[in-house]
């Protein structure tokens, strides 16, 4: 997954936005917008979100067709349920480093599945079967646990939904969480994302669209800097300045950086291309303050990336800022 794309292109190209003129005469008066009282922003429970990817590993390395994979899937659904949310499995097969078609599951919840006024929220949930970059190359065929590359961003749409549950929102949600996206050949960009690949081929509505998307990974580790990533950048412009200020206003100036980084082939990028609405991916990636080069954590693809990586004040950060997007989203605030 997360590695730098060598793609040359824009997506911008891909989702063909474009405007048009229309002749106003033929039509209807609009409908004066109906004003919403403002809602209170739910605490998100950083120490819960802990605990939830605390639980995540417990169940091993979550590599599709492995019997702790499917642990951790069955979990995952448990858990959604006792939400509330309507919940569908969406079983794929995924050839990928040798191995050939391994069971692989996207997991969906839905809240509110009426509302045609809809935000998706998506992370993967599959941890990486080498560690291509451990310094101890004797390590680096063996799976490593994906701590905060995969087991955080589910943590806290875990927990979000959690919130819904307790408080509920006058939004469509969607919560994704993609199979079988950290098992890809460096270089070769589509063996990457292969859940939301299949998920944007396959919809799990006919014609799904969303007003945006979110995609939360690698969003635990100490001292996260969450910068512009370009992709997200080229596409999501308006969506990403918006969460960004938003944010920054929030007091998490800390986390939430003004700084343009590189442009990595995630799941944001598949839902975008083939889903065509705009979708932020908030995506780990420091910067050298002297080079201003950025790239991705010391521990990524390693045997570093373990919960002592994680830090709760980033999950709760994190976790605070999403939950403020989609509430502020359902009054029409954000």
């Amino acid at each position: 997954m997360k590695h730098i794309s060598i793609l040359i292109l824009s997506l911008g190209l891909l989702l063909g936005y474009s405007s048009c003129k229309t002749d106003t005469a033929t039509q209807p008066t609009p409908k004066p917008a109906i004003k919403k009282p403002r809602v209170k922003v739910p605490k998100f429970d950083g120490d819960k979100a802990y605990e939830l990817v605390e639980k995540q590993l417990s169940f091993g390395h979550r590599i599709p067709g492995t019997p702790e994979h499917k642990a951790t899937k069955d979990w995952f659904v448990e858990q959604l349920k006792a939400t509330g949310a309507e919940v569908q499995v969406q079983e794929f097969k995924a050839s990928f480093l040798g191995l050939k078609d391994k069971e692989s599951y996207n997991i969906i919840a839905t809240f509110n599945p009426d509302d045609t006024n809809r935000i998706m929220l998506a992370a993967h949930w599959d941890s990486r079967l080498i560690a291509e970059k451990d310094e101890d190359k004797s390590m680096q065929d063996k799976p490593i646990m994906g701590a905060d590359d995969g087991a955080t961003g589910t943590a806290i749409l875990l927990q979000i939904a959690n919130m819904i549950k307790e408080n509920p929102i006058d939004l469509g949600i969607d919560i994704v969480l993609f199979d079988a996206e950290d098992q890809g050949n460096s270089g070769d960009n589509f063996t990457w994302c292969l859940g939301s690949q299949y998920w944007g081929d396959n919809p799990h509505v006919p014609n799904y669209k969303a007003k945006f998307g979110i995609l939360l990974d690698m969003v635990g580790a100490k001292d996260a800097q969450f910068g512009y990533e370009n992709f997200t950048l080229v596409n999501a412009e308006n969506e990403l300045k918006k969460i960004w200020k938003l944010a920054q206003a929030m007091g998490y100036s800390d986390y939430f950086q003004d700084y343009e980084a590189i442009s990595v082939m995630d799941d944001h990028f598949h839902v975008m291309k083939k889903r065509g609405f705009p979708m932020v991916d908030i995506i780990n990636m420091p910067r050298d303050q002297t080079s201003g080069e950025t790239s991705f954590g010391h521990y990524h693809h390693t045997h570093e990336d373990n919960i002592d990586i994680v830090s709760k004040r980033t999950l709760k950060v994190v976790g605070q800022v999403v939950s403020a997007v989609i509430y502020k989203e359902s009054d029409g605030s954000f």
